[in-house]
């Protein structure tokens, strides 16, 4: 009798290295197939992993060939887009897509296409964007236009740093996620030059798709002309651009300066390396039907594509047709009526401002979101308030679902249904059929880049979304307040840049579009990028709190600062029935735990939590650029005041954590908890000090701040 024969996926480390077609085996008694003369087990029917099984099974073979209960329309689509959307799947096509011409929904139009009529089985197929936000979008986008959930979530679909990782750690026994990004995108550059088996991987991709390609610079673009390069002839690529949204080559909060040495556009590069690239491109705007702005996407747009021989001439230029083109005027932010405002972008040049605009809206106690970078991850707080106590090793679904019954319906942090909720963990730590793996969990979630299903884009609930033009690229909205630096620019601004910035800005709206001044504010940053104003000549300086790093999560159950587990219940119960933000808050250094800035409610001293000593440390090397320009020693202050809390989010230590340890059980075992996000750009004094240095803020008295205890006194 002829032997059965299975067509085979091979995975290691989760990765796709082969395909084969192998005789039916028998391994104690299941299924199985060899491979490289050893049996190992056929799991789901079509796939085999080499370092063991995976914590999820993979889909079953009929994801592969996903018929869509939904297609794709085919009526609607413009003839261009069609083009791309229908062009034979090995083509390599370069898109110039403007603002609103629906690049994204073409993008993902093309994935379902390339799944439902080509047959390309979805894990070969790779999708690159700017942000985790876009991912999301994107992801759940392809989810629709196919009728098939899991058939999107097998589509390699990821920022470029989290598929770097995920190359970095799947082929590296040595990679670390500690270290910079950058880091680790040369580890994987070498990789790319020296790993067989890398290699092999990489031809095992059919499609590669790379959306907002213009925002890939510097190292990064390197590592998509050298991917593209590593891709078999056979593998088509779909590159997604517009030119005149290239805005990345400088800091979000710094303008750019001319002369700099630049690479070419990462455009160019592709063009001119050989790859074969066509060019396309999209050209009806569909984001909005308010003549002004058409003529901003179009008109506009091709003025800032033009160059100019004077670049300050043509900045002006464009903001002064962009004014012209705006519904209208707004005042300054704290004029603007967006107390029940919602669909409304604020959008400014620089970090510096953000913080300016949000301490306006804070001290008018309006709600609002920050988009800006430095920002803290914001885990939401369903995942602190269900798991913050769990101890086992695994959580069953029935397990979750009580745990939410008790812990999360009728709390403010009952933002989604628990079946989502589920689903979300179930999806990125299954480790069987209904059973999510706890350590796993906690290894995906304290990453330095979580999956965007738990992130937020920003911080705070609801109200207007102020933020920076860069952080707000790819978003738009009804309404959008662009607030333009006026002014003649200065004499080493690259004006080409930033006028592609307020074209940037101003494409954000979908309806209405006002233009206001921007804030005169003058700020540098330190190295970790925290935003400080100091004017020569005085004691204080403008400091920004509440970057990513500056709330301890350590603290939130710290054995130091809580004398019982249930002292820490209290705190994290206080927490999570926060309703009322912003919530005014100030911190106090206490002396006798290490000059921790404990932080505390304004009103009524209940205290949230405590902040880093990295903040600590930061505040004097403000204070040294003070005392070198004024006498004396100075110190950072003993308390700091005009803070706010803007929400709650989850922190988690990864497995093995020394920080998880020096906590209360069961915190010190799950290793997840909640902390405050908070937010302050307040002038702080910077008093003298005498005598010797000391690891703190100095000799002399300090006056104690209340120590850290729900109850308001807290041992040493």
């Amino acid at each position: 009798m002829a032997e059965t024969e299975v067509k085979v996926t091979v995975y290691r480390r989760g990765f796709i290295i082969d395909t084969i077609t192998r005789p039916l085996r028998q391994l104690n008694g299941k299924p199985a197939v060899k491979y490289k003369r050893q049996l190992h087990d056929l799991v789901g029917g079509n796939a085999i992993h080499l370092d063991g099984p995976p914590p999820q099974a993979p889909a079953p073979p009929q994801v592969s060939k996903v018929v869509a209960k939904h297609p794709p329309p085919r009526s609607g689509w413009d003839p261009l887009q069609k083009a791309v959307i229908e062009t034979r799947p090995e083509a390599r096509l370069l898109v110039d897509a403007g603002p609103g011409t629906g690049k994204t929904a073409v993008a993902c139009a093309r994935v379902a296409r390339l799944i439902t009529q080509y047959d390309i089985q979805p894990t070969r197929i790779w999708l690159i964007s700017f942000t985790r936000t876009a991912v999301r979008e994107i992801r759940d986008r392809i989810a629709k236009a196919l009728g098939d959930q899991e058939a999107a979530y097998a589509v390699r679909m990821a920022t470029m740093d989290s598929h770097a990782w995920a190359i970095h750690s799947g082929f590296d026994e040595m990679a670390k996620i500690a270290g910079s990004y950058e880091k680790n995108i040369e580890d994987v550059l070498k990789l790319f030059r020296e790993n067989d088996q890398v290699v092999e991987y990489l031809e095992s991709v059919e499609h590669l798709i790379v959306d907002e390609t213009q925002d890939v610079v510097g190292i990064r673009a390197t590592l998509l002309t050298e991917l593209v390069s590593r891709l078999s002839k056979s593998c088509g690529v779909t590159v997604f651009a517009d030119e005149a949204q290239a805005i990345y080559g400088f800091a979000d909060e710094d303008e750019g300066e001319s002369g700099r040495d630049r690479q070419p556009p990462i455009t160019e590069q592709l063009r001119k390396g050989g790859f074969g690239f066509e060019d396309r491109s999209l050209q009806q705007v569909f984001r909005t039907d308010s003549p002004n702005l058409l003529s901003l996407f179009t008109a506009t747009r091709a003025k800032v594509l033009t160059p100019a021989p004077n670049p300050a001439s043509k900045l002006e230029d464009i903001r002064k047709e962009v004014e012209a083109l705006a519904h209208g005027e707004v005042p300054r932010i704290e004029e603007q009526g967006l107390e029940k405002a919602e669909d409304v972008l604020v959008l400014y040049r620089r970090r510096a401002e953000v913080l300016m605009a949000s301490s306006f809206l804070n001290a008018q106690g309006v709600r609002h979101r920050i988009r800006m970078s430095g920002m803290p991850i914001c885990i939401p707080p369903w995942v602190g308030a269900c798991l913050g106590e769990h101890e086992g090793s695994t959580l069953t679904r029935t397990g979750f679902l009580a745990l939410w019954k008790q812990r999360v319906v009728g709390t403010p942090c009952e933002t989604l249904t628990a079946d989502e909720a589920w689903e979300f963990l179930y999806r990125h730590a299954g480790k069987r059929e209904n059973v999510v793996e706890m350590q796993r969990l906690r290894v995906v979630l304290a990453r330095s880049q979580p999956p965007a299903d738990f992130c937020s884009s920003e911080l705070g609930t609801q109200g207007p979304i102020v933020g920076t033009i860069h952080a707000s690229k790819g978003r738009e909205s009804g309404t959008v307040h662009l607030m333009i630096p006026r002014g003649s620019a200065g004499k080493d601004t690259d004006c080409d840049a930033e006028a592609r910035v307020v074209f940037v800005g101003a494409t954000r709206a979908r309806t209405r579009l006002m233009v206001g001044q921007s804030i005169r504010h003058y700020s540098t940053k330190l190295e970790s990028s925290r935003i400080y104003s100091h004017k020569e000549g005085t004691a204080t300086a403008q400091v920004e709190i509440g970057c990513d790093g500056d709330v301890s999560a350590q603290s939130a159950a710290s054995i130091s600062l809580y004398d019982t587990a249930d002292e820490v219940r209290a705190v994290q119960e206080r927490l999570l029935h926060l309703t009322t933000f912003p919530l005014k808050a100030r911190a106090f250094c206490d002396r006798e735990a290490d000059f921790t800035y404990m932080l505390r409610t304004e009103e009524g001293g209940e205290f949230l939590g405590a902040l880093t000593g990295h903040v600590n440390a930061e505040l004097f090397n403000v204070a040294q650029v003070i005392c070198s320009k004024s006498r004396g020693r100075r110190r950072p202050p003993s308390e700091i005041w005009h803070l706010h809390v803007v929400g709650v989010r989850t922190a988690v230590f990864p497995p093995n954590s020394p920080d998880a340890e020096r906590m209360h059980a069961p915190w010190s075992t799950s290793g997840i908890v909640l902390v405050p996000v908070i937010l302050g750009y307040m002038k702080l004094p910077f008093p003298y000090y005498w005598g010797r240095e000391s690891h703190g803020h100095g000799q002399e008295d300090h006056p104690r701040a209340p120590r850290a205890r729900s109850g308001g006194s807290t041992r040493r």
